[in-house]
């Protein structure tokens, strides 16, 4: 039959595809020579509603109620999950961590595709969810019961939940070396530069030991979809002796300071609107433009799986980095300034970051956290719809009431980079070279992963 499609052409093939939708008529793989045209006549209908429905409830639970890491990660987890499961039904794009090539569609129509889409989406996320935060279980077991119960009972039904706790489980079982990410006792620097535990850290605490740092060993976990966590180390950062560290010391200095008079109230605004972890911020993007485009399920699955691939292995590219460097904060920086060697820094030892904002992060500043991962995820979005220019707007769980309007998803990046030198958390050059080497990651991770069969 391979010879009848070249005879007949896409043209006409597009027509079958799509007339056997419309009649309820199942796929009679053995009719086509090219399977995507007729599997893209079954999924293009379906609605994202199942899989939003499901990023929700990730979101509830863990939208700025951890560090930066462990967040990444559950994202990462469940988003993968669910576009696995659907690639189990359908397999449109690659998959992560189950194998879809044996997968068979026989008998499936455009009548049942939109339940099977919910059931195995919903058994792969509500897995995952509950496996890794088990207090989860009893809300995300109710939300599971009510989405299967919207889907007739039949064998397909049956598939499609096998689907989903397949899927689930070989996630589970691709992360299960993953070590924990907690606070560590960490060796405390001792010249000009060197790493020390921020004042408000050094004592300990209830969930770290004395003089930690958070997470030293993030760079040993695999990354989801880059080939190991160093790949995109950013380039050294100046040294602390050089004009060039001055020039970033005193802008942070100047802008960062509670007690600042040049920093604009936007400046203060985008500071504190910024200090919710990427993966929350922009998990609501990616929301807000999967709605405004009208992507279908495989799609926004697609697209949610791309984009917390990416804003994890930029989290752990950029701890990599930073460990590897070891440089200390402006915090550290300024309140040592008479000791750093530089005739041209002054220090102030009674130096604070801006009011309102949290702690200073217990991790050495080189790279930027939130510029890698920012970067990362906006490029990945530029990729995917192929344009930046993208108008949408977005709320902060750290400044409730006020919302940021867009223009493009490279704005989005640029604001929450900057965002970083304006509460006094890092120099320019952290953000700077943060940004560029997430958008350098995010292309590798687009090219290489859950591509179109």
């Amino acid at each position: 039959m391979k010879k009848h499609f070249k005879l007949l052409g896409a043209a006409v093939i597009i027509g079958v595809a799509l007339g056997s939708c419309e009649t309820d008529e199942p796929i009679d793989e053995s009719e086509f020579g090219d399977l995507k045209i007729a599997y893209n006549g079954l999924i293009k209908p379906t609605d994202n509603s199942i899989v939003l429905k499901w990023n929700e409830a990730v979101s509830k639970v863990v939208d700025n109620k951890m560090p930066p890491p462990p967040e990444a990660r559950i994202y990462a987890m469940v988003m993968l999950a669910m576009h696995d499961a659907l690639n189990q039904v359908i397999p449109y794009y690659e998959t992560y961590a189950l194998d879809n090539s044996g997968v068979n569609t026989k008998g499936i129509t455009r009548k049942v595709i939109q339940g099977l889409a919910n059931a195995a989406a919903s058994q792969a996320a509500h897995d995952v969810l509950v496996a890794l935060v088990p207090a989860t279980e009893r809300d995300a077991g109710i939300l599971l019961e009510a989405c299967l119960e919207e889907v007739e009972a039949s064998e397909y039904r049956d598939m499609a939940i096998d689907a989903g706790a397949r899927a689930a489980a070989a996630m589970l079982l691709k992360r299960s070396g993953d070590l924990p990410l907690i606070f560590q006792a960490y060796p405390q620097g001792t010249e000009p530069g060197q790493y020390r535990s921020p004042g408000n850290f050094a004592n300990p605490g209830p969930n770290w030991p004395a003089n930690a740092a958070y997470a030293p060993d993030l760079g040993e976990l695999e990354p989801f979809g880059v080939l190991s966590s160093d790949q995109f180390r950013a380039i050294p950062p100046y040294s602390v002796g050089s004009f060039e560290y001055a020039d970033d010391y005193n802008e942070v200095k100047l802008l960062g300071s509670n007690s600042s008079t040049a920093r604009t109230p936007e400046q203060a605004e985008m500071g504190l609107f910024f200090l919710d972890n990427v993966a929350s911020s922009i998990n609501r993007v990616v929301r807000v433009v999967a709605v405004k485009f009208n992507l279908d399920c495989w799609e926004t699955a697609r697209l949610l799986a791309l984009v917390h691939m990416a804003q994890f292995d930029a989290v752990q590219s950029s701890f990599e980095g930073k460990y590897h460097y070891n440089l200390w904060r402006p915090e550290t920086a300024i309140r040592l300034g008479e000791l750093d060697g530089n005739g041209a820094t002054t220090g102030d030892a009674g130096w604070s970051i801006l009011s309102g904002a949290r702690n200073t992060p217990p991790t050495p500043t080189y790279p930027s956290t939130h510029a890698e991962a920012a970067g990362a995820v906006t490029e990945i979005l530029h990729l995917y719809f192929k344009r930046d220019n993208v108008q949408y707007k977005i709320g902060s769980y750290s400044l409730p009431g006020v919302e940021r309007s867009f223009s493009s998803f490279s704005q989005f990046a640029s604001e929450c980079a900057e965002s970083r030198i304006y509460i006094g958390y890092h120099f320019r050059n952290d953000v700077i070279h943060g940004e560029m080497k997430g958008r350098e990651l995010a292309r590798f991770v687009f090219a290489n992963n859950l591509r179109a069969l």
